[in-house]
């Protein structure tokens, strides 16, 4: 079994309120190229110890959440993928928080949220 990693910790949107004590992350990409029938796409947050998600989804789906202590979560997203594709966090802080945001107006996550990742199983 082969795995292809493709990082999604940085280019986010720069966070917003998202009402209700949350801030909301966007961050849109395409659908990883070379799929082939029987590829599985996973999308894994790994070292995700720090807050606690109250709401995933991709292109509008909803993901089940992220507990506050968590050293791995992922969800297959394989079927939910589309040629463009729009990854929603909602974190309960009522102000935006962000590390830095780049001069191409984009955002990184926080570097202690760990590491949000599409991993692409193939074989």
């Amino acid at each position: 079994m082969n795995r292809h990693v493709i990082r999604l910790v940085a280019a986010w949107e720069p966070p917003t309120a998202a009402g209700g004590g949350r801030s909301a992350w966007v961050r849109r990409f395409g659908r990883p190229s070379g799929l082939q029938a029987g590829d599985r796409v996973l999308l894994v947050w790994e070292h995700a110890a720090v807050h606690d998600v109250s709401a995933v989804a991709l292109n509008g789906t909803p993901l089940p959440g992220i507990a506050a202590v968590t050293s791995r979560w992922e969800h297959d997203v394989t079927a939910l993928l589309r040629d463009r594709n729009e990854l929603r966090l909602e974190v309960p802080h009522p102000e935006p928080i962000c590390d830095t945001v780049a001069a191409h107006g984009r955002a990184d996550l926080p570097a202690a949220w760990g590491c949000l990742a599409l991993v692409i199983v193939t074989g």
